[in-house]
């Protein structure tokens, strides 16, 4: 590392963030400590001559440094959502835009600083808002798109709502996400008429960029079809926004989503086609035309770590190349990390920061090492290249590995073979995507062509991304991967590798191999937890927004699904919410699916999750004239799922005993409507009941308070319909005498569910009550002779 001054400065720098960080010292303390080496430091430059000292003592004080910058910038940026209300419905805001995005398929997105809402003055700490737009069938957007500037002051009335932390067990969690960049809530509007400009602000330069990114991409919409123009945006302008759910999913499956993200791929890109137009140019003058393009390349991005990254090195090798001075990756890579942590501390834990650097890190550690013999061998010169191209994929992943499965929870079986395919093919996609825009200045039927050519390889490229990521092998999912399994992965890989360098006997070298797999094995599964104990009955209730869903785990491992929450155009919960939820619980097969009633809140979750091929057996409400119903069941036996209808029935299922208790063939329940023939359950587990009564009213509720009276005890009740007034009659709670009530809502949802008489009802009779809206996902276990809540954060 003595050649390699750049990196001692940064591992340093780095250093001193990870402490702050993890150590949480107080401010005070890294001041201390700061001006104690800052004394120290003094001292030793004019006193002592030692230089191994003196580095010492610099790279402590670079440390501290970084660790007091760290501190102030996480002062300075951390925020909180500054309204009392978690949504607050028709507020009138009033604020300056501080940025726009590119208008995607269905809003408009922009920052705004906020002054006011509903005239109640912002503090300007907090006052960072994302706003979305919304287009439905009757609003085009494209009007309101077209005056908006950076700078300019508005108005408008939507929507201000507090964002999501994660709700579930292993969802994202947006809240930080969103804090992270400094934005404290969000706002949405649903008619473009409710946004005015009150006075034109322009920043000037601001909107110099943003007009330039909105002209390539009305190019880019106007030379590309839908599918095509979205995977441009993303590659070229950094806005994945458009780019499928389904088609992202994909490329994660494959391995190769990193295409998708702009980054030193695309920068090197850049750099060789400006080359290759460049052509006979005096070097010099092709050397600083590069260097411009590539920092205009880096501004029309929008300045995202992984192209800062690779700007900055790119900028540095060809700085030193102009000056005839000589350079390395090493110092290169580690220059563009302080000079990109000394803007913003917070980006070391941007997972966009720590996969590029990860990548490339690792490229030039592990790839000299593995390709060596390769280079050395008399193999054909065609499959050698590959090969060696295959390894640089080879060295970029197994430095990403562990931020890989910690962001995606999957480790991709065919990203080798997907890479050596996918990104020479994304190479031609880019360099004819850039010159059908630079056509585009002269002819637009010449554009015409190249984008045409363009289409056809874009197409090639999700066909062939789709039919892999559908192979039953090409990746596999894996949960609870911690950052200590991320250590003691990098710990285990660098003695492979040193192994791999020095020892010469084979035989040693694959028994050490051997031992550092199965050490890893070992290792990694120290830490592992099951979120749901083993050998007891346990209960999610799933945070779905307004609607149900719980997740039921047996002591012998049986999974049933009572309902699945809604899915809309926007959002699917099955799709969304519960299938990762399934997956984060190694739960690739459901014994039973309840749904309650055919409500779109209860149900329509359930559709991805039938078509994924999780459901074995089916209970539902019998319901013969419902053309819904049928549309529905005759998917249900599309899958040949083992279909039933509501009868009173018992069973056993995994060491419980769970009863149907509503009777489709009873007359008294003839008339009900759709919520009071809701299926309604009760499981016994050892002395542990539980009751789930879908959305039953007050009809529903009488006649089974009727026809089973004290049977319907229970120790936990999932409250009927949401809380709503309808439901949780006195006689009825009076018959179940819980203990527990479970209450699934939206946040301040539009029925105003759970009713306030509901909460006072039960609080009343000294339950404990869960509610979703208020802690996101509820889980309960039980051992047989007592219940109890796992806090699951």
């Amino acid at each position: 590392m003595l050649n390699y001054p750049s990196i001692y400065l940064a591992v340093s720098f780095i250093l001193g963030i990870i402490i702050q960080r993890f150590i949480h010292s107080p401010g005070t303390d890294t001041i201390i400590l700061l001006s104690f080496c800052l004394a120290v430091f003094a001292i030793y430059l004019f006193y002592i001559r030692h230089k191994i000292s003196k580095k010492l003592i610099a790279l402590i004080f670079i440390s501290a440094a970084s660790s007091f910058m760290y501190t102030i910038c996480k002062t300075s940026n951390q925020v909180k959502y500054p309204l009392d209300l978690p949504k607050l419905k028709g507020a009138i805001v009033d604020g300056n835009i501080n940025k726009i995005d590119l208008i995607g398929n269905k809003k408009i997105t922009f920052e705004v600083e906020i002054n006011s809402v509903d005239s109640a003055h912002i503090n300007s700490h907090n006052n960072l808002f994302l706003c979305n737009i919304w287009k439905d069938t009757e609003n085009d957007l494209s009007s309101l798109y077209s005056i908006l500037r950076i700078g300019d002051h508005i108005e408008l009335k939507g929507t201000v709502s507090k964002p999501k932390n994660d709700r579930n067990p292993g969802e994202f969690n947006y809240s930080k996400y969103l804090s992270n960049k400094g934005i404290s809530g969000i706002i949405n509007c649903y008619r473009p008429d409710d946004v005015k400009v009150i006075e034109s602000n322009e920043a000037k330069l601001p909107n110099i960029i943003f007009t330039a990114r909105k002209e390539i991409d009305r190019i880019i919409k106007l030379l590309y079809d839908s599918e095509s123009s979205a995977l441009l945006k993303g590659i070229l302008l950094a806005d994945r926004s458009d780019i499928d759910y389904e088609i992202k999913n994909s490329f994660i499956n494959s391995g190769v989503i990193h295409v998708l993200a702009v980054s030193g791929l695309h920068v090197g890109f850049i750099s060789t086609i400006l080359f290759l137009i460049l052509g006979r140019t005096d070097i010099r003058i092709k050397y600083i035309l590069t260097i411009i393009g590539i920092i205009i390349f880096l501004i029309i991005t929008g300045n995202p770590p992984s192209v800062f990254r690779a700007s900055i090195m790119a900028i540095v090798y060809l700085i030193t190349k102009l000056t005839n001075r000589s350079t390395n990756g090493y110092n290169s890579l580690a220059l563009a990390s302080v000079i990109l942590l000394l803007i913003n501390p917070n980006e070391l834990f941007n997972p966009g920061f720590q996969l590029s650097f990860s990548a490339v890190l690792s490229i030039l550690v592990v790839y000299p090492i593995i390709s060596k013999g390769i280079k050395s061998s008399k193999i054909n010169k065609t499959v050698k290249n590959i090969i060696l191209f295959s390894c640089v994929s080879l060295a970029a992943q197994i430095g990403t590995l562990p931020f890989t499965i910690i962001y995606f929870n999957k480790l991709s079986l065919v990203s080798l073979l997907t890479n050596i395919i996918v990104i020479p093919l994304i190479g031609i996609i880019v360099s004819i995507g850039i010159l059908s825009l630079m056509a585009s200045l002269l002819s637009i039927y010449a554009a015409g062509i190249f984008a045409s050519a363009n289409m056809f390889l874009i197409n090639g490229l999700y066909f062939t991304i789709s039919t892999i990521s559908n192979l039953t092998f090409s990746f596999m999912p894996v949960y609870n991967f911690s950052l200590v399994d991320g250590i003691i992965f990098y710990l285990l890989t660098s003695i492979a590798i040193y192994s791999i360098v020095n020892f010469r006997n084979k035989i040693i070298l694959f028994l050490t191999i051997v031992f550092i797999a199965f050490g890893f094995r070992e290792l990694s599964a120290l830490d592992d937890t099951n979120l749901l104990p083993n050998g007891n009955f346990s209960i999610i209730s799933i945070d779905i927004g307004q609607g149900d869903s719980f997740l039921l785990k047996f002591p012998n491992d049986a999974t049933a699904l009572v309902d699945a929450g809604n899915a809309t155009e926007y959002f699917d919960n099955g799709e969304r919410v519960i299938i990762p939820l399934l997956n984060r619980l190694g739960i690739d097969k459901l014994d039973y699916a309840f749904i309650t009633h055919l409500d779109s809140d209860h149900f329509a979750g359930s559709i991805s999750i039938i078509n994924n091929g999780y459901v074995k057996k089916i209970y539902k409400p019998k319901d013969e004239v419902s053309i819904k119903d049928s549309i529905f069941e005759d998917m249900i036996n599309s899958f040949n799922i083992d279909l039933h209808y509501y009868s009173a029935e018992s069973f056993r299922l995994g060491g419980c005993k769970v009863y149907i208790l509503n009777d489709t063939s009873d007359a008294y329940c003839k008339d009900f409507d759709s919520n009071n023939k809701s299926g309604i359950l009760k499981i016994v587990y050892g002395n542990c009941t539980f009751l789930f009564t879908g959305d039953a009213e007050l009809e529903a509720e009488e006649y089974l308070r009727l026809k089973y009276g004290g049977f319907l005890k229970a120790d936990v009740l999932k409250v009927g319909h949401h809380g709503s007034l309808s439901s949780s009659s006195p006689e009825f709670l009076n018959e179940v005498d819980p203990n527990i009530g479970i209450i699934s809502a939206g946040i301040m949802n539009k029925f105003n569910h759970p009713a306030k008489e509901v909460i006072e009802r039960l609080e009343n009779r000294k339950m404990r009550i869960y509610r979703t809206d208020k802690e996101g996902a509820v889980i309960l276990t039980s051992d047989g002779n007592s219940i109890s809540k796992i806090d699951w954060r």
